[in-house]
């Protein structure tokens, strides 16, 4: 019974130390390069510029967006933005981000969101939702891999 809860003593505190090591070990200047990228990301929305919002997308992204099939690629995904770029202004775009964890080359970012949408036709669309982003680092820059959207419904 003692070996047990020794067992079970020595994995808690070595579970504890690696989340430890994951928060502390990430770089200021990794995350500070993902949240910069993530700005580039959300400029590139606001000004209606579908190349910068790609800039930041790695060559095989795989978008999940709502009520949509699963996006791959940076072509497929360049003929989303371009779609939505065209239907919708976007005047308004609020990221509340909660989680920034950096391991490696590998980054999640975990947040929710706040649109206004302007169709060019029809009434003002105003949206929230949560986000999951998980990032990669290539050829030394950080790229948006794996994208998850989470609309809440209309209150």
């Amino acid at each position: 019974m003692k070996r047990a809860a020794a067992t079970v003593a020595l994995i808690a505190v070595c579970i504890a130390g690696c989340r430890a090591r994951n928060v502390e070990g990430s770089s200021a200047a990794d995350s500070s390069a993902i949240v910069a990228a993530s700005a580039q990301y959300r400029q590139g929305w606001l000004t209606s510029d579908t190349a910068l919002a790609l800039s930041v997308m790695s060559d095989d992204v795989r978008l999940m967006l709502p009520g949509t099939p699963d996006v791959h690629g940076r072509d497929s995904t360049r003929a989303v933005f371009v779609e939505e770029m065209t239907q919708f202004h976007i005047p308004a775009l609020t990221i509340h981000r909660q989680d920034l964890l950096v391991q490696g080359d590998h980054a999640i970012d975990i947040g929710t969101y706040e649109e206004t949408m302007v169709p060019r036709k029809g009434a003002t669309i105003y949206a929230t939702g949560r986000y999951l982003v998980v990032w990669r680092r290539e050829a030394g820059k950080w790229r948006m891999w794996r994208y998850i959207l989470n609309e809440f419904k209309p209150a």
